[in-house]
């Protein structure tokens, strides 16, 4: 059965942009030398869920055609896609089995960015695992990981990997407390 799985990076006050929505920040603290994961994601990954927002920042950087399966959350239906591209506006829970279903049964679903849509996962009970690269900046403000979450979520440790660079990245498993 797939996985679904999401991350971000973060600045250790919380933020995954800054106020001016400059992300250099996030460039500066990386280190060429260090692997923080991201093949490994490629590798597992049979299909991609991300918002609008992030997918328009991937776009831009000239990697808006991946050849895995894209789902772009909006209701912008004018949203320029390409590759394997598809924009999805409704129930996430519905997108979610839709894809489980059409998806090798040893990949599994990476909810890539936006804050918004990772506390839409968390909210419906759909991401079953977070990963947190926490980067060893503050940044004093911006846009928050995290929107209201109106209950709470037991995280389980899966993982802890610290890097000379003073980035951690954090691996937790998603446990819904009783109502």
């Amino acid at each position: 059965m797939s996985t679904v799985f999401g991350g971000m990076a973060v600045s250790l006050d919380g933020y995954i942009r800054s106020e001016s929505g400059d992300l250099s920040w996030l460039n500066d603290a990386m280190a060429e030398d260090e692997d923080y994961g991201f093949e490994a994601t490629e590798r597992r990954t049979g299909a991609y869920v991300m918002g609008a927002n992030t997918y328009r920042e991937v776009a831009g950087m000239g990697s808006g055609g991946s050849a895995v399966p894209t789902h772009v959350v909006t209701h912008d239906v004018t949203l320029p896609t390409s590759g394997k591209t598809q924009l999805f506006s409704g129930d996430l829970g519905d997108l979610v089995g839709r894809i489980k279903s059409s998806i090798p049964t040893d990949k599994d679903i990476c909810v890539f960015g936006g804050g918004q849509l990772m506390t839409e996962f968390i909210e419906l009970g759909l991401l079953d695992e977070l990963g947190v690269a926490v980067v060893p900046v503050i940044l004093g403000g911006g846009v928050p990981f995290f929107g209201r979450i109106s209950r709470w979520s037991r995280l389980e440790l899966l993982e802890c990997r610290p890097f000379p660079s003073g980035i951690v990245l954090l691996t937790y498993g998603l446990k819904r407390l009783p109502a």
